[in-house]
């Protein structure tokens, strides 16, 4: 990575092409350059400064230097920056011929003021110089050059995986503060950073590059020798990192800055909440371009090394204060003063009723989210680890998008032809078995359940169904009946319901070590049946979620599904496969968790992960059940189930999953998860089972291995450790502890070794 070494031309050879070429003499004086070599040239006339530009990169880079310049001149007259001189030939970047090599030559007209450097200014003066650099930003945002839209440096944080960067010779301690740092910017910086205005910028914004005029004023900005096309707010973030001087009143720097840039540039809230990442992995860059270039190494320069001396004093001061409630009130995002939890949550119980089901001891209040981050009102941010209607992730931008642009042309519903229902309605079902060769539009999956056990009503003539222990299946009349996880212990009592003995291999009565457990918990399920039907009620339907969440994802045996499934049908009844948590990819095998088992139910249901949080809910089945169905009851209409807009956000979240492969990232993501947990396992005995499938995952926490005594209470308090480290998940299982993580598909490896490090700390603290 080391950059060539400045050009080391001989003094008399500037000296005489620039009288020739500029016709300007005078006195000259060597200065600092990391890829130029520089001279300042004293005139009877004025300064300048004369930089021999290295043929590395040719003229293209001097030229596109002197174009900037002049595009500034025009766009921002008063912005003091460089004017670049004319040569007598016309060119602004003549060519000096020497030793067989060609060098462009910029002349540039000298600032006056001396850098910043370590000094440290007053609140205003870091507001006029915030100022400045959104005043230059401003300018440049109609600049265009092939060249440095190309270009990629070492210092462009934006992209800081094509450096090349390495902790390899880093020093243990510095190794330890800069990889959560990386990890964190990898996992919810880099992909959000795509979505960001982009334009030519500085590049290299520092005290070192920034002068300060002997009135206490901002001179000016100086050396445009690595400008980048990147994300606009880097010149900001950069100048945060850089600035941040340790005995400094961080705060201070901070606001002011962000406040005079945002006067210029205002920024998309997403810009603002990204720029304290940034500038961390400013002073992360910064300190690794030292670590591998080396003294005395081609390019590095005082400055730099200044910079560099700093940077782990400075990060460590960021790592230990979140200062991200600084950078939200400079850009006037503050939470409204009295606006407090406790008023939102008092609120929340006058207009919505007492008890409110809420996650974690303490709520919290979430504004925002984005991919697999949530941001609560106080402006931090937490992993989701835990959220399943997001699929593709909160507030995917595709997403969002075909529901917007659906809603300005059209959105009514199924009574009239709509293109959207139909080209919806074929694209599922090419992803399911032939058999299920119709498509019902409701509204969530509640619905889909509730309207698929009335068609297996019809279908059979039976009214009986059978369900897993602890199972949910929705919040209808006829899916509460079939959901007993929805009741306190002792509570539920269904007179058409049995309730199955989960598969659970772990905890149940039919271990791994049986040799056909799958059998031996199907037999539990004759009795069920029998009773149904000498209760008169028959069988009408069998229901599941196949990744058996409620039971705390149990690993159900193999050939369980099947042999469950032909009981079902044995006494007559229909099988619904409820992929509402099981599908879309989520186990990761397969696009649906019954292909997971290698069945073909009767009905498949799906509700709130087919919209990414637009309410939509289908019941696919065979076109002979809906014809019974229909013949008994009359036509099935609902209002808004198959809504142009809801089928619109469906369509775009199986276009997400195929561009982004998000089934092949919950396979293997999900290992790479499940890996970390056993690894986890064998250093906290606490840990009991770690089980799943993709992107569903259950931890279960015991107090004695042994006895597999249940630790509901430290699963809770694990849990809500986890909130406080910045990482959400939740609890389920019909004793109370077993840990779920179920994240957005777009869940990477680098976030899930967020997660990993953030349960290892909890585990430690709760022993």
């Amino acid at each position: 990575m080391p950059l060539p070494p400045p050009p080391h031309l001989p003094l008399d050879v500037i000296r005489s092409f620039v009288t020739e070429s500029f016709e300007l003499t005078g006195d000259w004086h060597r200065l600092d350059g990391e890829r130029d070599q520089n001279h300042r040239l004293v005139t009877a006339a004025g300064s300048f400064v004369v930089k021999v530009c290295s043929p590395s990169e040719g003229e293209a880079l001097a030229e596109a230097q002197a174009q900037a310049l002049r595009h500034i001149a025009e766009t921002a007259p008063g912005l003091p920056v460089p004017q670049v001189q004319i040569a007598k030939t016309g060119t602004a970047v003549p060519v000096l011929q020497h030793g067989g090599e060609t060098y462009p030559v910029l002349v540039l007209s000298w600032l006056e003021g001396e850098v910043i450097a370590e000094s440290e200014l007053t609140p205003r003066q870091y507001e006029a110089w915030g100022a400045m650099i959104g005043r230059l930003t401003h300018a440049l945002r109609g600049f265009g050059s092939a060249f440095i839209t190309g270009r990629q440096l070492a210092w462009n944080t934006a992209r800081f995986a094509e450096a090349g960067f390495t902790l390899d010779k880093v020093p243990p301690d510095a190794g330890a503060l800069l990889r959560p740092v990386i990890a964190e910017f990898e996992a919810s910086v880099v992909a959000r950073l795509k979505h960001m205005p982009h334009q030519i910028i500085h590049g290299d914004v520092h005290p070192y590059n920034t002068l300060l005029a002997g009135d206490g004023t901002i001179g000016g900005i100086i050396d445009f020798g690595d400008m980048i096309h990147a994300p606009r707010l880097l010149d900001l973030s950069n100048a945060i990192g850089d600035c941040l001087v340790p005995g400094h009143d961080f705060a201070a720097t901070i606001t002011g800055l962000v406040k005079g840039f945002l006067a210029h540039v205002m920024l998309e809230e997403d810009e603002i909440d990204l720029l304290l990442p940034l500038a961390k992995m400013r002073l992360v860059t910064s300190y690794l371009v030292a670590q591998s270039r080396g003294h005395g190494a081609g390019g590095l320069t005082p400055q730099i090394t200044a910079l560099a001396a700093i940077s782990l004093d400075v990060l460590k001061a960021l790592q230990a204060r979140d200062f991200s409630d600084v950078v939200l009130q400079a850009a006037g995002r503050a939470r409204p003063q009295g606006a407090s939890d406790a008023h939102i949550m008092a609120r929340r119980i006058a207009a919505m009723g007492p008890k409110p089901l809420l996650f974690y001891e303490t709520p919290l209040h979430m504004v925002r989210g984005e991919g697999v981050w949530l941001t609560a009102s106080d402006g931090r941010r937490y992993l989701d680890c835990y959220n399943n209607v997001p699929h593709v992730g909160h507030a995917h931008p595709h997403v969002a998008e075909a529901v917007a642009r659906q809603l300005r042309i059209l959105n009514t519903n199924t009574r009239y032809l709509t293109d959207e229902s139909i080209a919806y309605a074929e694209r599922l079902k090419a992803t399911l078995n032939p058999s299920l060769d119709t498509v019902i539009f409701v509204n969530s999956g509640s619905e889909a359940n509730d309207v698929a056990w009335r068609m297996a009503n019809a279908f059979t003539g039976h009214r009986g169904a059978l369900c897993m222990d602890f199972a949910y299946h929705g919040v209808t009349l006829m899916t509460d009946m079939v959901s007993p996880s929805n009741y306190p212990p002792g509570k539920w009592h269904m007179p058409l319901v049995r309730q199955m003995e989960a598969p659970d291999r772990y905890r149940g009565p039919f271990g791994h070590d049986h040799p056909d457990a799958a059998s031996a918990y199907c037999a539990m399920i004759d009795p069920l049946i029998d009773d149904l039907q000498e209760q008169g009620h028959g069988v009408s339907i069998g229901i599941i979620d196949s990744a058996f969440m409620t039971n705390g994802f149990v690993d159900a045996p193999k050939g369980y599904v099947q042999q469950m499934m032909a009981r079902i049908r044995k006494a007559g009844g229909l099988f619904i496969a409820d992929e509402v948590q099981s599908g879309f990819g989520r186990m990761g095998t397969h696009m649906w968790g019954h292909q997971h088992h290698g069945i073909v139910p009767d009905f498949v249901t799906i509700g709130k992960p087919a919209g990414n949080g637009y309410p939509i809910g289908v019941v696919i089945t065979r076109s002979e059940i809906l014809d019974r169905f229909v013949s008994e009851t009359g036509p099935f209409f609902s209002t808004f189930g198959g809504g142009n807009a809801a089928c619109a956000a469906g369509m775009a979240v199986l276009d997400v999953m195929e561009r982004e492969s998000l089934q092949a990232n919950s396979l293997s993501t999900g290992n790479h998860l499940r890996a970390g947990l056993r690894k986890l396992m064998e250093k906290h005995a606490i840990i009991g089972d770690v089980r799943g499938s993709g992107l569903a995952t259950g931890v279960e926490f015991v107090r004695d291995r042994r006895t597999k005594e249940p630790a509901a209470a430290e699963t809770k308090r694990a849990v809500n450790r986890l909130k406080d480290e910045g990482v959400l998940v939740g609890t389920d299982g019909k004793l109370g502890n077993v840990m779920k993580i179920r994240p957005p598909l777009a869940f990477s490896k680098a976030e899930a070794d967020l997660a990993l490090a953030a349960l290892a700390r909890v585990l430690e603290a709760i022993g």
